[in-house]
């Protein structure tokens, strides 16, 4: 008889043996060599292209009147984010809340600010004058006022955009804190309700601060869509940066400059917006962690003293 000799036979206790595929570093500089060539070809076609004016985007990079949009921006977006973020909690708790009338309007909410584009929210809200003309307090289906305010004094540009901004932003941290909530595993609230806390306090000490950790990274990222999106107010004669380029332009005729002057301090502001959603994610994921140990070990002590 023949005898066939068999393999190596592993256990379970056994180490899985690693098997590391070999990579050729040919592959790796061809990469980087593919990328610095098309870096070439944009900065010489920057360089040399005799429609395009570097020293002309010097001028204007730094120039007081650019400066004062960037900052305009700067304010708009963080403005914008911080009633967004209210709205976004609000809305998003109406919905998973047990009330079927908040959870319809939330819905109706979400669903019109994420179907309609930014652009026509700022065109209405730059033109409400036209549908409204003044803004003021009184009793509705009368003709009696208490006060009113003609809306264009009202809805200046930054103030609309501002508006609009949020409203539509809102929609969006909505379904972020929604998703964020629900991220977090009931045993959590269990082990929280098991250490008599209250609803409000498992809401606000147990379950929100291990959301946030999930939903920095989709709010990081809609505050950068939100900081570029700050560009879309100068349809309204925005002061922002690219509402203060174009007034430039019309004056100095250097378009395509000046389009590059506003690139580059949108490629500043998102790198520097995206540095900081990377520092929260971090400090984010470490007191998740930490807090969840917490809430664990203590649930662990508590069963363990009930059952003795």
């Amino acid at each position: 008889m023949s005898t066939v000799e068999a393999g190596p036979r592993f256990t379970r206790a056994d180490p899985v043996p690693q098997l590391h595929a070999t990579r050729s570093p040919a592959g790796r500089w061809i990469s980087w060599l593919a990328l610095a060539i098309v870096l070439l070809i944009i900065l010489n076609t920057l360089l040399h292209n005799d429609n395009i004016h570097l020293v002309v985007i010097v001028r204007y990079l730094f120039d007081w009147r650019i400066l004062e949009g960037v900052l305009g921006a700067i304010a708009l977006a963080l403005v914008s984010f911080v009633i967004a973020s209210v709205i976004g909690v609000v809305v998003g708790y109406a919905r998973v809340s047990r009330n079927p009338v908040a959870r319809t309007a939330s819905w109706l909410y979400v669903w019109f600010f994420r179907s309609v584009p930014l652009i026509v929210f700022i065109l209405i809200f730059g033109n409400f004058a036209l549908f409204l003309p003044r803004l003021g307090i009184g009793i509705p289906f009368t003709d009696i006022s208490f006060w009113s305010v003609p809306t264009n004094s009202v809805l200046v540009p930054m103030v609309a955009g501002g508006v609009a901004l949020s409203l539509e932003q809102g929609a969006y941290l909505a379904e972020i804190v929604r998703s964020g909530t629900q991220s977090v595993p009931d045993s959590q609230r269990e082990a929280a309700a098991a250490m008599g806390l209250s609803t409000w306090q498992i809401e606000r000490k147990v379950v929100l601060p291990q959301a946030i950790a999930v939903m920095i990274p989709p709010a990081g990222s809609t505050f950068v869509m939100l900081l570029k999106s700050t560009s879309l107010v100068y349809a309204i004669a925005g002061t922002e940066v690219l509402g203060v380029a174009e007034q430039i332009a019309s004056q100095n005729l250097a378009t395509m400059e000046m389009l590059f002057v506003a690139s580059i301090w949108y490629l500043a502001l998102t790198s520097l917006a995206a540095l900081g959603q990377r520092y929260l994610e971090r400090r984010a994921g470490a007191y998740r962690r930490r807090l969840r140990a917490v809430t664990t070990a203590t649930t662990e002590g508590s069963s363990g003293a009930r059952s003795a």
